[in-house]
């Protein structure tokens, strides 16, 4: 089976476990929130808090390491586990020691049990980091697609039956440690390695150069993804913050996931070719051109819809959300490129540019969420769109150059989804005005209309503009379609 084979239908998996777990995810939660008070899921969100904190160091980054170099002796390999199954332990004593101290500054004692039992994880999910790492270095996403799902498949109606049962808060936190114990074991089923009992260090200096470069990225990143809802809710307050919330949560969070289903896949993909410069090249190009034709019109879409969308969905007490949506709309079409060189810096070995490149833009957002703080929700989320698209240019440009890639090669083979989705928004944005100057007030209607409209036009825009494209996609989609069905 070829490579290009073996993306796409790594990518099927990927994405069908993506929507499978989501949905069993939302189900699971659905009946949770039914049995339990909402000081239940209070309760763990605020163990999420420092939990989620602590699990950027939850590998050191060792099994992206195993994924990226090309050969990685059975030596290594066992001592990264042993590597990690010390980290592991020691996380979990740190937060379990935490936890009389993250009772106090919350104020609530029964946290001080819940902190202690949801620690664990952490030393149970280090027996197969290096397992998952083999996994995806043999892109074989079907296992880790079926480890997912079965991972919430067993531990949700557990910890449904556990809430039915009366254990309280206590059904949310068996419902983190069983997934995570029953993640290892399938793991384990699946890799079909076992550890040697051996640790030497002079073994993994390269692995441990990698991963600290991306663990330094992580934690920086950690920051400034999450200083825009702490400036927010201290300076301007919980109301402003739910509606930044829902307009990020609505845009750029299912943008990144869309890069992240694929992200999971070209990895290992470009990890396998990083030497062949022009293979990179042009699987990097490919890539991206599907991940835009998708992800430009969505964003034009609701950029154009959002009074219509939001009504219909949300109801009118969240109209406030509108020019935020719209706002962020524009971010997002840059974002769902600008987040896949990534990439290249982890295909390439490169984690340590990745990490000072983080450290610079890191800087520049937060800043720029300081500054719009000044005019308000919508100052912040101007003041990051515009901060995101400056940095886009250098930050392509720094990653292309270890691919030898041009821009004016990038951007050219963009041309035509840009040109289609810049049609498309004026087509939309004329055709929604035409239909309220006629009186239609429905906001469905409208919404249906323009939806129905978009699309085909969008069709017949790539067709015409890009027929290599537009069969090119379909193809994938035949693919993507089949890809599940297959060993």
């Amino acid at each position: 089976m070829n490579l290009e084979t073996r993306t796409v239908r790594g990518i099927g998996w990927s994405a069908s476990s993506q929507i499978a777990r989501l949905l069993m995810q939302i189900l699971i939660s659905a009946i949770l929130a039914r049995l339990l008070v909402p000081s239940d899921f209070g309760l763990i969100a605020m163990v999420t808090v420092f939990s989620s904190f602590v699990a950027i160091f939850s590998d050191f980054g060792l099994a992206s390491a195993i994924v990226q170099k090309k050969e990685v002796s059975d030596e290594a390999l066992s001592s990264t586990f042993w590597i990690n199954v010390c980290l592991g332990a020691l996380l979990t004593i740190a937060l379990a020691a935490s936890a009389p101290l993250i009772a106090a500054f919350y104020s609530q004692p029964t946290l001080t049990p819940l902190v202690v039992f949801i620690s664990t994880t952490f030393f149970i999910a280090s027996f197969s980091n290096v397992q998952s790492g083999l996994l995806m270095k043999r892109m074989n996403f079907k296992a880790l697609a079926v480890i997912n799902i079965c991972a919430i498949g067993i531990s949700g109606p557990i910890a449904v039956l556990l809430a039915f049962s009366g254990y309280g808060v206590w059904s949310l936190a068996w419902y983190t440690v069983l997934s995570t114990l029953i993640m290892v074991v399938l793991t384990w089923i699946y890799a079909r390695w076992i550890p040697h009992f051996l640790l030497g260090l002079r073994h993994v200096r390269g692995l441990l150069r990698f991963g600290a470069n991306l663990t330094g990225f992580s934690f920086v990143n950690y920051f400034a993804l999450n200083m825009d809802n702490l400036l927010v809710g201290r300076f301007l307050g919980s109301g402003p913050l739910g509606f930044y919330n829902l307009a990020y949560t609505l845009l750029v969070f299912p943008a990144s996931n869309i890069s992240s289903v694929v992200a999971r896949v070209m990895f290992p993909a470009l990890s396998i070719i990083q030497y062949d410069k022009q293979l990179v090249r042009e699987a990097y190009i490919t890539a991206n051109r599907y991940i835009a034709v998708i992800s430009f019109p969505l964003m034009i879409w609701v950029l154009v819809t959002a009074p219509q969308l939001i009504l219909v969905v949300y109801g009118p007490k969240w109209i406030s959300v509108i020019p935020l949506v719209q706002i962020f709309a524009l971010a997002a079409i840059q974002q769902s490129i600008a987040n896949n060189v990534g990439w290249i810096f982890l295909s390439q070995g490169r984690t340590d540019v990745l990490f000072k490149l983080s450290i610079v833009t890191s800087s520049i957002l937060v800043i720029s969420f300081a500054v719009g703080l000044r005019w308000g929700v919508e100052g912040v989320v101007i003041a990051y769109t515009i901060a995101s698209y400056l940095m886009v240019y250098p930050v392509l440009v720094i990653a292309f150059r270890l691919i030898d890639l041009k821009m004016n090669d990038f951007f050219a083979k963009l041309r035509s989804t840009v040109l289609a989705t810049l049609i498309l928004g004026i087509v939309a944005f004329l055709l929604r005005i035409s239909l309220e100057k006629l009186g239609v007030t429905q906001n469905v209607i409208i919404l249906a209309i323009v939806t129905a409209v978009s699309l085909l036009s969008y069709l017949a825009l790539i067709y015409v503009l890009d027929r290599e494209l537009f069969t090119g996609a379909l193809d994938l989609l035949a693919q993507l379609r089949s890809a599940p069905k297959i060993d």
